[in-house]
């Protein structure tokens, strides 16, 4: 288990819910983003739905 993932799975549901939003909004904002202008790191946005990823295993996890 990477530390990050340690980290998320200390949280709670209410938080883990917050987060999983705000990484989604942002995937969202950064694929319109990257849509109209080029972006820097054209890896934020495989980045970011790795972490979603990350975020809704431990919520299922926590839930079941």
């Amino acid at each position: 288990m990477s530390t990050y993932t340690k980290e998320i799975s200390n949280k709670t549901v209410a938080e883990l819910e917050k987060m999983i939003a705000d990484i989604q909004l942002d995937i969202a904002k950064l694929v319109v983003e990257s849509s109209v202008s080029q972006q820097k790191n054209t890896n934020t946005v495989p980045n970011k739905r790795k972490q979603l990823a990350v975020l809704l295993t431990v919520l299922r996890q926590k839930k079941s």
